[in-house]
């Protein structure tokens, strides 16, 4: 009887703790971090975010070398999370994984404003950021993503 109650209690205890593989932090605030060091060009250190699999195709000193090519120029004046949604997300490399999908509304001067979303993956317990499908594209061709003859990002209506 003994052995059966602690077969249960070891079974119950692993179940409970498939459910809390996620990070426990914020993703919300992930974001809004990676987008504020994006912002203002600390590529060095937004790159510890990025998923393996998008660092594996961008090493450290080429993501780097290539963001700091076009860095951001309008620092915007305010940030703000709007929402955040469950979403399928694929990597480069084709799997598709779930994705908070952050969208983070930028204001800049003169009142414009701009939405971009951030889909953040669970990986190992934190959140990881990946790259748009188009800057993976250029990053596997060993091309930078703002150099000519890069893909262009898609358009936005």
């Amino acid at each position: 009887m003994t052995r059966l109650a602690l077969l249960l209690a070891a079974t119950a205890v692993l179940a409970a703790g498939c459910g809390s593989t996620g990070p426990k932090d914020d993703p919300g605030k992930f974001a809004s971090r990676v987008v504020g060091l994006i912002v203002h060009n600390k590529y060095s250190t937004v790159w510890e975010d990025l998923h393996p699999v998008d660092q594996k195709v961008a090493p450290f000193s080429e993501y780097v070398s290539c963001e700091t090519r076009n860095p951001v120029i309008a620092v915007p004046r305010s940030m703000k999370v709007v929402s955040v949604n469950d979403e399928s997300v694929g990597l480069g490399d084709g799997k598709f994984l779930a994705s908070k999908a952050v969208d983070v509304r930028l204001g800049f001067d003169g009142g414009f404003r701009v939405t971009h979303t951030v889909h953040v993956v669970a990986d190992h317990g934190k959140w990881k950021y990946i790259l748009p499908s188009w800057r993976y594209r250029d990053y596997k061709a060993d091309r930078c993503p703002t150099d000519s003859g890069s893909t262009p990002p898609p358009s936005q209506s």
